[in-house]
C-alpha cells in the first residue's frame, strides 16, 4: 500500500468515528462536511491537484479563512486538540476566535502548544516547530488559482494544469528576474508537486517551502471562497520553481536575531523599532523558557537557501558551459522524399446556418515544401488562403486531408489527426508561426524578452542565463536594440513588435515557418524593412516556409513559388517570377495588374 493510499486512509478514518454533536452549535450540516472531505480525499490521493468541493462559504468575519475553518470542522472531532495560528500568533483576534468557534463546535480541546496538537489550523505559517505524522497542518488560502497571476482565464488555467502547461510562470520568474536581479516573490512562490502539478502555497513566505517537501504531516490548503482544495501528503517531493542556474533563496535580513529568545534560525519579521522578533510565538516563548530542541530546529531550517552570493556566482559560473541554444535549423525531410511540409486534400466546410447553406472555405488544397524553400499563397479576402493556414497551425480543425512535417514522425504522422494539446506541443519548437496582428503571437503585458522566454521556457529550457543571451541574439538579430530587450512589448510601435514576433517564432528554430500577411497594417517603410529582415532570416535557414499574403509584392519579395486561390480552390501555381511576368489564369492576371499597379 502506498504512503498515500495510507494516508487516505488515516483521513477517512477520522470521518467514519460517530459524531457526538448534542448540545453543540451546528456551524456545517453534514452534507456540506461530506463534500469537504470528498474533496480533500481526492486532494491527498492526487498531491497538489485543485479539487472543487460543493460546500457554502461559512458566514464567518473576513480574514477569519473560511476555507481552513471548512476542512477544521469537516475533518475535527471530539478527540482532536486545535492550534490555531495568526500569523504565528495564537492570541491575536481572529486566532482566539476562531478557536473559540472550533472548540465550542467540535466539544473538542485547545492549546498553544504544536506539539500538544493535533490539528493545527494556520494563516501565513507553517509552525517552526517539527510536525509529526498524526498532525494536520490547515492553511487558509488567499488564492487558490498559482496561475491566477499570469492567467486570467478560468478555462486556460485548467487546460494548462491538465497539460503540465506552465511556460507563463516560468515567464514571470523570467521577468522577475530581469527586472529586479533576485526573485522577490513572496508569499506563494510556485511549487512543482511530484514533478507534475504546479501549487502556489499562498499563505506561507518561502522560508517555509522547504519544510513542505518530504515532509511527516499532511497538509491540506482550502480556499472557501472560491470552493478549491489541495493537499500535499507526508513524505511528498515539493520543489520551488527555480532556473537551474539562479538558486532558490529565502527571505533573511543579514545579522538578524530575535530581539526575545536571540534566534537567528527562524522566520522573523521586522518590528517598528527596527528590531526583529520570531513570527512564530509560541516557539520564541519555548526557546526562552528552555523547552525547544534547538538542535533538531536548526537541522529543519532552510539555512541552506539563505541568500549566498558566491552561489550565486557558481550556478552562473555552471551557465556559461556550452547551453541548449541550437544550430541555426536544418531542414529535416520524410525518408525517401524532398519535402519538410507536404499537404494533401485539405478542405474546410463551415456548417450553414439557419436559413443558409454551407460554406467551403477550402476545397482539396494540396503542396508540398522543401528544406529552404519559400512557397506563397496569394488570394484576395474570402479566397480561402487564411483558413488554409488556420488549420496548418491548429486554430482551425480541417474538415478533411493530410498534413505532415518530416520532423514528426518521419514524416508519416498525418498532423490532423493530432490532439489540440499534441497540436500546441508541436508550435512549440516545430513550427513557428508569424501572425497579421502581432498581437496574437505576442503578449503584450511583458517584455520584449520575456516573450521570448515564453516559447523558451515552454520548449524546456530551465537555465535562465542561457535564455537571456539566446532573446539578446535574436532581438539584436531582428534589430530591436539591446537597451529596449526589457520593455514590455505593448510600448512597441507596430513594426517593432512585428520585429519581436519574429524573434519569438524563430527562437527555437522550429522545421516550418507559417507567415500570416507579415506587413499588412504597416507603412510602407517599416513594412519594406520587415520585408527585408525576413529576405536574410530566410535565406540563412535551411526551414519550410509559407507565406500568405493578398499582396503580390510581398509574395514576389520572399518566396520562389506560389500558388494562387479563389473560393477556396487553387486557380494556378508555378514559380513566383513566372506567375508574375506571365500569369495564365485571369483572376492571377487581375492580381498581377493590381500589384504592377
Amino acid at each position: 500500500m502506498t504512503t498515500h493510499q495510507q494516508q487516505a486512509e488515516t483521513v477517512l478514518g477520522r470521518f467514519l468515528e460517530p459524531e457526538e454533536n448534542a448540545g453543540r452549535p451546528v456551524v456545517m450540516d453534514e452534507l456540506a462536511k461530506r463534500e469537504v472531505r470528498r474533496a480533500v480525499l481526492s486532494g491527498v490521493c492526487v498531491p497538489g491537484y485543485i479539487v472543487p468541493f460543493g460546500s457554502r462559504e461559512m458566514p464567518v468575519a473576513r480574514g477569519w479563512g473560511s476555507g481552513g475553518l471548512q476542512v477544521t470542522l469537516a475533518i475535527g472531532g471530539p478527540d482532536d486538540t486545535v492550534k490555531v495560528i495568526d500569523q504565528g500568533d495564537e492570541e491575536g483576534v481572529n486566532a482566539v476566535n476562531l478557536r473559540r468557534l472550533i472548540k465550542d463546535t467540535l466539544g473538542c480541546a485547545a492549546t498553544a502548544d504544536t506539539e500538544e496538537s493535533t490539528i493545527v489550523q494556520s494563516r501565513h505559517r507553517v509552525p517552526e516547530e517539527e510536525l509529526r505524522e498524526d498532525q494536520l497542518l490547515v492553511l487558509q488560502v488567499p488564492q487558490s488559482e498559482p496561475l491566477r497571476a499570469v492567467e486570467k482565464s478560468v478555462h486556460e488555467c485548467k487546460r494548462r494544469h491538465a497539460e503540465a502547461d506552465y511556460a507563463k510562470m516560468w515567464v514571470k520568474l523570467y521577468e522577475d528576474l530581469a527586472q529586479n536581479g533576485v526573485s522577490n516573490s513572496g508569499a506563494g512562490h510556485p511549487v512543482m508537486v511530484n514533478g507534475r502539478y504546479l501549487m502556489a502555497p499562498s499563505p506561507i513566505p518561502r522560508w517555509d517551502i522547504p519544510r513542505l517537501h518530504d515532509s511527516d504531516h499532511l497538509t491540506i490548503l482550502s480556499h472557501g471562497r472560491d470552493k478549491k482544495i489541495y493537499a500535499v501528503p507526508p513524505y511528498t517531493e515539493v520543489e520551488p520553481l527555480t532556473f537551474t542556474d539562479v538558486p532558490f533563496e529565502v527571505e533573511y535580513a543579514e545579522g538578524a536575531r530575535c530581539a526575545q529568545c536571540g534566534s537567528a534560525d527562524t522566520f522573523m519579521v521586522e518590528t517598528s523599532a527596527g528590531d526583529f522578533i520570531c513570527s512564530d510565538v509560541q516557539w520564541c516563548l519555548k526557546v526562552r523558557a528552555g523547552r525547544a530542541d534547538l538542535g533538531r530546529h536548526r537541522e529543519l531550517a532552510p539555512l541552506a537557501y539563505l541568500p549566498d552570493p558566491a552561489r550565486r556566482v557558481r550556478a552562473r559560473a555552471r551557465s556559461e558551459q556550452p547551453d541548449l541554444a541550437p544550430a541555426p535549423a536544418r531542414g529535416v525531410t520524410a525518408p525517401g522524399r524532398d519535402w519538410s511540409l507536404k499537404v494533401a486534400g485539405l478542405s474546410k466546410t463551415y456548417p450553414g446556418r439557419r436559413g443558409s447553406s454551407q460554406v467551403r472555405a477550402a476545397t482539396d488544397i494540396g503542396f508540398d515544401v522543401a528544406p529552404g524553400e519559400a512557397l506563397g499563397v496569394i488570394g484576395e479576402s474570402g479566397s480561402g488562403k487564411s483558413t488554409v493556414l488556420r488549420c496548418l497551425i491548429g486554430d482551425e480543425a480541417a474538415s478533411s486531408g493530410e498534413v505532415y512535417v518530416g520532423a514528426v514522425g518521419q514524416g508519416r504522422i498525418n498532423l490532423l489527426d493530432l490532439t489540440a494539446s499534441e497540436r500546441r506541443r508541436l508550435r512549440t519548437d516545430t513550427i513557428g508561426v508569424v501572425y497579421q496582428d502581432p498581437a496574437a503571437g505576442l503578449d503584450l503585458r511583458i517584455s520584449a524578452g520575456g516573450n521570448i522566454a515564453d516559447r523558451l521556457t515552454a520548449a524546456g529550457w530551465r537555465s535562465y542565463h542561457a535564455i537571456r543571451r539566446r532573446a539578446t541574439e535574436l532581438l539584436e538579430r531582428v534589430e530591436v536594440p539591446r537597451h529596449r530587450m526589457d520593455d514590455v512589448a505593448g510600448q512597441f510601435s507596430g513594426g517593432m513588435r512585428q520585429r519581436v514576433q519574429i524573434a519569438k517564432a524563430l527562437a527555437t528554430d522550429p522545421q516550418v515557418l507559417l507567415l500570416d500577411e507579415p506587413t499588412t497594417g504597416l507603412d510602407a517603410s517599416v513594412a519594406a524593412g520587415v520585408l527585408d529582415l525576413l529576405r536574410e532570416l530566410l535565406a540563412e535557414r535551411e526551414i519550410a516556409v509559407v507565406v500568405v499574403s493578398h499582396d503580390f509584392s510581398v509574395i514576389s519579395a520572399l518566396t520562389g513559388r506560389a500558388i494562387v486561390m479563389r473560393d477556396g480552390r487553387i486557380v494556378e501555381a508555378g514559380l513566383t517570377d513566372q506567375l508574375f511576368a506571365d500569369p495564365h489564369h485571369p483572376y492571377t492576371q487581375q492580381l498581377v495588374a493590381a500589384a504592377r499597379g
